[in-house]
């Protein structure tokens, strides 16, 4: 009898344990999707996804829930949502980088979009004025913008009555920091420069994933015990 309560304990610890907290660390996930939109403000699919689950091993029992912190060409979502958090002050997004790069977007100073900016179902800049901004404003190097701008005489006549052009503190237009298009004799805000916001905590991670560790993890130990118990059964 003591030699099977042995082996079930080895059992448990080695494969029902890191099964249930995987499934566990799973559900806190769904339940730091669910909570995301009634925090943020339409939030894309892309912040949505933007957790993971790190699952549990036989070697290492332990599951993590997580911000993904890559994510290939765009913002990382770790970037963006820790201040939230955390608190503090929000990093930069990848058009700021350019932008100050590019000597456009001054030192603590971040784009916020402006009353002309063409925004998205979520409320974001389009990707397609973004691009058209960067490369009118020389924020993609020198390459990126001559492989997108002509130099003919009609192409250089329209861009004086058009297009987007940086604003920055001081210029002699007494305009405020930003980017802007031109319309005639008209200068539209479409991006406008402001001081680095810092974010109080509001987003309640670690709040939500303990409730949903406690609403869950019983119930998940128990189905990883008769999970292990029905495979160990099966090869006898």
């Amino acid at each position: 009898m003591k030699g099977a309560i042995r082996q079930y304990g080895d059992q448990l610890t080695r494969y029902a344990l890191p099964l249930a907290l995987t499934r566990t660390a799973q559900d806190a996930r769904l339940a730091v999707q669910r909570a995301l939109p009634q925090t943020f403000d339409r939030p894309t699919p892309y912040t949505i996804n933007s957790t993971f689950v790190r699952p549990a091993g036989k070697a290492d029992p332990v599951a993590w829930v997580g911000f993904k912190d890559d994510a290939g060409k765009g913002t990382p979502a770790a970037r963006y949502l820790l201040p939230n958090v955390e608190g503090g002050p929000r990093r930069d997004k990848r058009m700021e980088r350019q932008l100050r790069a590019a000597g456009l977007l001054p030192a603590g100073m971040f784009a916020v979009p402006g009353e002309e900016a063409q925004l998205d179902a979520y409320g974001n800049m389009r990707r397609s004025e973004v691009v058209r901004i960067l490369s009118q404003t020389r924020a993609f190097g020198e390459q990126g913008y001559s492989a997108n701008r002509t130099g003919s005489a009609r192409s250089m006549r329209k861009r004086r009555r058009s297009g987007h052009f940086a604003a920055l503190p001081g210029n002699a237009g007494g305009l405020p920091p930003g980017i802007y298009r031109r319309d005639g004799a008209d200068a539209r805000p479409v991006v406008i420069f402001v001081r680095a916001p810092s974010y109080r905590p509001r987003f309640r991670f670690h709040d939500i994933v303990e409730r949903a560790v406690r609403a869950n993890v019983g119930r998940r130990i128990e189905e990883a015990v008769r999970t292990v118990n029905a495979r160990f059964a099966a090869r006898r």
